[in-house]
């Protein structure tokens, strides 16, 4: 049955809501949660409030009874998704109640509630029309509780009240809030006002100082009679302007340019209406001016560091993605190249067999390339200068530019056959060329041609002015001209600039040309533009010529060290595959081999083995610990030990100070045992 006292207390709520002043609502919100409470025999009440917006809920008021623990500082900003049972009553405007938490079926909510130690619950929805702006809720922690549906059926009527306080209090902040900014916006910016005629010249016939400092006048009556149209830079927007406010009566916050007295353009934000008299005739136009011109330049400065920030976030992302995916390529080719390599050995009189292996290691030496140019484009490649055959390179490269361009494309090569080598690092060569092909592509929009052309550079020639006392007959000539549209002068002087683009938004990065040009500086080199609009443009690039051959590759059958090794080696490698292989290998070659595939079992293996390991090779990234930390680690145990690391990453990128104790992923069997060998003749590695 009813309690007559609940019906008396919510009613007192009621009544007192009505009086409540918008200071005194979250006092009020507790002092209800406190009185039924109690009445209730309840040991905590609270209020949810719901985001809907941004998916969260929060615990904004809470009253507790002696002795229980308050829960509202950590019920804030919790998600909604991971409590569908219940959210979504709530949002249909259903009650929940909740005699027994504990035969509840398993989730995240039963772990929520035993987590603030409730026992039984019930939570009524605060609903203003179809929108659920919360929930009332009272939990009992002491013991089960179930309450009648008398007594719900009050708490739903102090759930209106509570939903009829919030709604007033979202709309008095509503009302705070407009009022704030709009005295900061009238106290805080210059804005003239003005009276101007009808007429669709518009001539002054009162201003305010505010207005004539702006348009840099000495006073008002300096404007008076001056036509406002000969104040408008953009006449075709004047005359938009002219026609809304003709049509409707009024214009707001239109966004035009200003001239001042001097002559000087600058923004302004102008907001108008007609005004009657009392026939009902247009007697003038009123309106107001705000110099937005200081607004205008931190927009355009801040849309130009947001787009140069995505651009180089992008560039970061795809530059981190191929890094990671370079990493683990190179895991896997360490074991597909290396059981490759064996089987050769294996199989030298099998000749079917071998064909067919060896398109296996070719096909991974192929991969092996693609992962140095992901590695090279991830910037996480150190540069290897060494002598490189310009044209031999220009032809191999010539099949992926095939790949790579559109079919209305032509590549031409005009290749001169007696030049020397080149001081290069061969990937970052054929970076420039891609570079260049696709900036050459994206200028031929209709197709057309694309000239690689090499040759001796000579100053008498008259390409090479301009590059100071550099003696460039010590050079050899790459350029790179195609069919297109060609460039103005106001371009060439920004086409190197990092971000600067002229392709859509969605198509340019505005770091090819600056990344070419990175690259040629980094070689020791120059670099030149000859083009004109609707002539196409021609690319050179000066590099450095070396008196030394180029290296020759071998793909198979290296050359692997004679004679056996000795010591034992502590093999550290969290890719199985990868350690089975290497170990195989190593105890080949004579090594004693205790392999481990974590930090913590080689920790384990040292302790075992601590007088006998000679030599640690080891992986560098790897879940939890890295290798030079586990070195740093295990070099206490045994301050004598070696180190010898590997990694699919270049040795900058992974911080070691050299590349002495480093092998690099993939390795061929003869680069496994040759660095093998070297660590163990070197000191230990110190560690500061």
């Amino acid at each position: 049955m009813t309690d007559s006292k609940l019906k008396d207390l919510i009613l007192d709520l009621a009544i007192e809501f009505i009086n409540v002043r918008p200071d005194d609502f979250d006092k009020y919100i507790n002092k209800g949660l406190s009185s039924v409470g109690s009445f209730l025999e309840m040991d905590r009440a609270y209020l949810f409030a719901y985001d809907h917006e941004r998916r969260l809920i929060t615990n904004t008021h809470e009253w507790c009874a002696p002795g229980i623990e308050p829960q509202i500082k950590r019920l804030k900003d919790i998600p909604m998704e991971p409590y569908p049972e219940w959210i979504e009553p709530h949002l249909r405007g259903e009650v929940i109640q909740i005699p027994s938490v504990k035969e509840m079926p398993e989730g995240r909510l039963k772990e929520s509630l035993k987590a603030q130690a409730i026992q039984s619950l019930v939570a009524v929805p605060l609903m203003k029309d179809t929108l659920c702006l919360g929930s009332v809720g009272f939990d009992s922690v002491r013991k089960e509780r179930v309450l009648d549906r008398d007594y719900i059926f009050l708490i739903k009527i102090l759930a209106d009240i509570y939903a009829n306080v919030i709604s007033r209090k979202q709309i008095e902040s509503s009302l705070k809030t407009s009022e704030r900014k709009y005295k900061e916006l009238v106290e805080g910016l210059p804005i003239g006002l003005y009276q101007r005629t009808p007429d669709p010249d518009g001539k002054f016939i009162m201003a305010n100082q505010a207005l004539a400092d702006m348009l840099g006048y000495d006073k008002p009556d300096d404007l008076i009679g001056l036509s406002i149209s000969s104040l408008c830079v953009d006449m075709r927007k004047r005359q938009q302007c002219s026609v809304q406010l003709g049509r409707t009566g009024a214009i707001r916050e239109q966004e035009v340019q200003f001239r001042k007295r001097t002559g000087e353009p600058f923004w302004v934000s102008v907001s108008a209406r007609t005004i009657f008299d009392s026939q009902g005739k247009i007697c003038c136009v009123e309106g107001s001016v705000q110099d937005i011109s200081q607004r205008k330049k931190q927009e355009e400065e801040k849309q130009n560091l947001q787009a140069q920030l995505q651009q180089a976030q992008k560039m970061e992302s795809i530059g981190r993605l191929a890094g990671g995916i370079a990493h683990d390529f190179n895991n896997l080719l360490v074991p597909i190249l290396g059981y490759g390599e064996l089987l050769l050995n294996m199989l030298a009189d099998n000749d079917r067999a071998c064909r067919y292996v060896t398109s296996i290691v070719e096909a991974g030496e192929r991969a092996k390339d693609i992962i140095r140019q992901l590695l090279a484009f991830s910037r996480k490649q150190i540069i290897e200068i060494a002598p490189v055959d310009v044209n031999e390179t220009i032809t191999c490269f010539k099949k992926f530019l095939r790949h790579t361009l559109r079919e209305n494309i032509e590549i031409v090569l005009d290749l001169d056959s007696t030049l020397p080598m080149i001081k290069a690092d061969r990937r970052q060569l054929e970076q420039i060329l891609l570079n260049l092909a696709v900036n050459a592509q994206d200028a031929m929009p209709a197709g057309g041609r694309l000239i690689i052309k090499t040759s001796r550079a000579d100053s008498t020639t008259g390409f090479g002015q301009g590059f100071g006392q550099a003696d460039l007959s010590s050079y050899v000539i790459l350029s790179v001209r195609d069919t297109g549209m060609g460039m103005d002068q106001e371009m060439i002087e920004q086409i190197f600039e990092p971000f600067f683009t002229t392709k859509p938004k969605e198509k340019g990065t505005g770091l090819g040309l600056s990344t070419v040009y990175g690259i040629v500086k980094q070689h020791g080199g120059f670099l030149q533009v000859d083009t004109e609009p609707g002539r196409g443009s021609t690319f050179r690039i000066f590099l450095p010529s070396s008196r030394e051959q180029a290296e020759k590759h071998t793909k198979t059958n290296e050359n692997v060290p004679d004679g056996k090794g000795t010591g034992t080696i502590l093999l550290l490698e969290d890719e199985r595959d990868v350690g089975d292989f290497i170990s195989r290998v190593l105890v080949e070659y004579g090594y004693h081999v205790i392999q481990a595939s974590s930090p913590e079992e080689a920790f384990r293996k040292m302790d075992k083995f601590l007088g006998k390991v000679d030599l640690l090779l080891t992986d560098v990234i790897m879940p939890g610990m890295n290798g030079k930390e586990v070195y740093r680690v295990l070099k206490e145990k045994k301050p004598s030990l070696k180190v010898l690391y590997m990694s699919g990453y270049a040795p900058d990128i992974i911080s070691l100070e050299s590349d002495k104790d480093f092998l690099a992923k993939p390795f061929s069997i003869e680069q496994l045992i040759t660095a093998v060998r070297h660590a163990m003749e070197r000191a230990p590695v110190s560690q500061d």
